[in-house]
């Protein structure tokens, strides 16, 4: 790639029209114009200009360099690490909203232990709206770098090491983060069996503070995973790009299964009010989707 087209491809990813890199610069339009058709080459002085305003390196300006090695002529979405940290802050608020509005749904079961009240009903479903509505509204946010999730990445070399050696640093945080929530989970596994031998309504008492255990080992699962996804879109984005080809072929196996599964828990829990076995139903569905989309990677 010249450095006619990196200078052009950069400006607009950045949303900057030649005039409004001209104005930066302190030159004229048609100086930008000639420098983005080839027919020109800025001064030293606005290169360095330049190379602060986007944030990347002389190296990737100046030389023929596609991601990190030279001479690798591989089609690919230059990522400036101004865009990068832009899009790793929109997916941690991101999933910061998805996991609120899943741990609020999680917590109104609390009301269903309510003994002998309609109420309770009532404000269980008015907790559902309310996480559901949280959930509607993050899904009709505008959807920003869409490309840093679509298509092949090309980077700094210097930021992509530097990325990558952080990532690793932070993968044991988000690790810990995960084992918290599987430790909730199995503490509220283990109580269970502490509360059989209580008497009905203390059981029904004590059996109130579980959901407050699965959502919050629900909302660590959501950030810490989704910290790990996105930062590895950026850090092995090849591999990125094959578990995406995957995905198209698999996504109807998770998109169908799950919410049968949700579907599932509801009638179970209001029809034989089995709502401590029925939760099961999720981890049994994410096992038969796995198994399902390991068996068609396989074929």
């Amino acid at each position: 790639m010249e450095f006619y087209q990196k200078l052009r491809n950069i400006r607009k990813e950045n949303g900057m029209s030649q005039e409004d890199l001209a104005d930066q610069l302190g030159v004229s339009r048609q100086a930008v114009s000639k420098w983005e058709s080839g027919q020109g080459f800025p001064e030293t002085d606005k290169l360095l200009q330049i190379s602060t305003l986007f944030r990347v390196s002389l190296d990737y300006l100046l030389k023929g360099e596609q991601g990190e090695a030279s001479g690798n002529e591989e089609p690919g979405y230059y990522a400036s690490r101004e865009m990068v940290e832009g899009f790793l802050l929109s997916k941690r608020q991101g999933a910061l909203r998805i996991g609120i509005g899943v741990a609020i749904i999680i917590l109104s079961i609390i009301f269903v232990f309510i003994p002998g009240d309609d109420r309770g009903n009532i404000l269980f479903l008015l907790g559902v709206a309310a996480g559901v509505a949280v959930l509607v509204a993050q899904g009709f946010r505008p959807k920003r770098y869409a490309e840093l999730e679509t298509q092949p990445l090309l980077f700094d070399s210097a930021f992509i090491k530097e990325f990558r050696n952080s990532h690793m640093a932070y993968r044991k945080r988000y690790g810990l983060v995960i084992i918290i929530g599987i430790i909730l989970v199995v503490i509220s596994c283990a109580a269970t069996m502490l509360f059989d031998g209580l008497p009905e309504a203390s059981e029904e008492r004590a059996k109130a503070f579980l959901p407050l255990f699965w959502a919050i080992a629900t909302f660590l699962f959501i950030n810490a995973g989704s910290a790990l996804n996105t930062e590895g879109i950026i850090a092995n984005n090849a591999e990125h790009m094959k578990e995406q080809e995957n995905d198209k072929r698999n996504g109807w196996v998770w998109g169908s299964i799950m919410p049968l599964s949700a579907m599932g828990f509801l009638a179970v829990g209001f029809i034989w009010n089995a709502w401590h076995p029925g939760w099961l139903v999720f981890p049994i569905a994410a096992m038969v989707c796995v198994g399902i989309t390991g068996w068609r990677n396989s074929r």
